[in-house]
């Protein structure tokens, strides 16, 4: 009995045992297959690590292959979409990623590990330089010489507006006087009988005799240059992307830092001249002029930004002369001295004001001159920087280089100092649009450039990527 009992005994041991035996299988096959599915989990997120690298290296070498024109003359870092071949290629931009990509994951034999061959790619959203109005190179290019400068341009601006908004009322005063007493002479000797100087006459209508050659100091020639503005990127139709317009929301400071950008890569008239900058190697010779006023020639260009110096100018010297007694003075004398005889009152006073207002442009013309000679203007005009006086004005208007030369230095603004302030009145689309017409002018001036347009070139862009079972989206540009 006892030997039975034992045996039982046994027996419900070994039952017991065989059920933990069963409990530990299961348990062993739960921890595997979780096992299992890290282990596979961890295979897909190193293989998805992978393409991440494998794209991020291959945007970063297709963005490496930036147009070096653009970069070596205009600091701009753009991709150009056509490889230089005048038409988008979206073919050859996916070959290239592949290319790049390939040469991260491929071995040597050009086997990819397994689920991670490129199944295929596909780009998208280009942020183009002409985008929105030129918005995406007007944020490159302010970016640009924040980077270069860091100066606050502020305080400059601030006393340039002030003086255009001064000098721009006087010149409409001037405009008005012009209107008002222009003709006199000519209309009293049509219809009145009564003696008068021959000089009278010389005075009425002497601001027509006005050519740009005259503000053209030492003799030197005004460029030429005419270009065909009907296929420029601010006329013709252009490729569209998905830039923004932040760039050119209309902030005046940011637009002064875009005008500086123009200041620093775009000669104008006064450098020109001056031999500062060669001619007969660009688009245009005086291309800020360009960017100011869009006619397609320099002569065209230069004669309109003339022309409204000149008239700032003109306001201010006549401005002063009404204020000043001493030199108004002198025009009642004279205006008495050529016109007394008549006992015509209206007729001396129209007199005087056109001696006024000749005296005024003769004055304008040598600053004009000294302006593109390099010397600066001061912002006020007073009694000691007034150059020309009354008698023999008449004869300087043939021989305006007699004053060429600032005797005392005046300090206030320079040639290029006028072309900003002008500029900041365009709107900023115009700006940009006009510039990229530059730009690409002189772009397609350069050995296998000539098929290169701005519309093509791009920033920044977003490429789509299948692999096996991983999709990839990355948008890349340059910052």
């Amino acid at each position: 009995m006892i030997y039975l009992k034992k045996s039982s005994l046994r027996a419900a041991v070994s039952d017991e045992s065989g059920g933990i035996t069963a409990w530990l299988s299961l348990c062993f096959l739960v921890f595997l297959a979780l096992y299992l599915a890290c282990l596979q989990s961890v295979q897909r997120q190193y293989r998805r690590q992978q393409a991440e690298q494998a794209v991020e290296a291959g945007m970063f070498s297709l963005f490496s292959e930036y147009e070096p024109h653009l970069l070596e003359r205009y600091d701009l870092f753009c991709l150009d979409l056509s490889f230089a071949g005048g038409v988008q290629r979206d073919d050859w931009l996916c070959s290239r990623l592949w290319k790049h990509m390939a040469g991260q994951l491929a071995d040597a034999a050009g086997k990819f590990p397994e689920g991670l061959e490129p199944q295929g790619i596909f780009i998208q959203d280009p942020e183009r330089l002409t985008d929105d109005g030129g918005a995406v190179f007007y944020q490159q290019a302010v970016r640009i010489m924040k980077e270069k400068s860091g100066v606050s341009l502020a305080q400059d601006w601030i006393r340039q507006q002030e003086f255009r908004e001064q000098a721009g009322k006087k010149a409409e005063r001037f405009q008005e006087d012009c209107e008002k007493y222009e003709g006199v002479v000519q209309n009293y000797e049509e219809s009145e009988e009564g003696e008068m100087e021959a000089e009278a006459r010389q005075w009425d209508g002497l601001r027509s005799s006005f050519l740009c050659t005259m503000a053209i100091p030492g003799h030197q020639e005004i460029s030429g240059k005419t270009v065909n503005l009907s296929e420029v990127p601010s006329v013709r139709e252009l490729s569209a992307g998905s830039g923004n317009a932040d760039g050119t929301e209309g902030d005046l400071l940011e637009k002064q830092w875009f005008i500086s950008y123009l200041c620093e890569y775009f000669p104008q008239a006064q450098e020109v001249l001056a031999g500062k900058e060669h001619k007969g190697e660009r688009w245009l010779d005086y291309q800020m002029e360009y960017v100011l006023c869009g006619h397609a020639s320099d002569q065209e260009n230069l004669e309109q930004v003339i022309l409204q110096i000149l008239l700032l100018r003109e306001g201010v010297n006549y401005v002063f002369l009404l204020s000043h007694p001493a030199y108004s003075d002198q025009a009642q004398m004279l205006a008495t001295l050529l016109a007394g005889l008549t006992g015509n009152a209206e007729l001396i006073k129209g007199l005087k004001h056109l001696i006024l207002l000749g005296w005024a442009y003769g004055e304008s013309v040598v600053e004009l001159r000294q302006l593109l000679a390099g010397y600066e203007l001061s912002f006020l005009k007073t009694e000691e920087n007034w150059q020309v006086p009354l008698p023999g004005l008449l004869a300087l208007i043939g021989d305006s280089d007699k004053y060429d030369i600032q005797d005392g230095k005046q300090q206030g603004m320079d040639y290029e100092a006028y072309l900003r302030m002008f500029l900041t009145l365009l709107p900023p689309e115009t700006l940009a649009m006009r510039t990229l017409d530059v730009v690409e002018g002189e772009l397609q001036r350069i050995d296998g450039c000539s098929r290169i347009h701005v519309d093509h070139c791009a920033d920044r862009l977003t490429a789509r990527i299948w692999f096996e079972d991983i999709y990839l989206e990355r948008t890349y540009g340059y910052e």
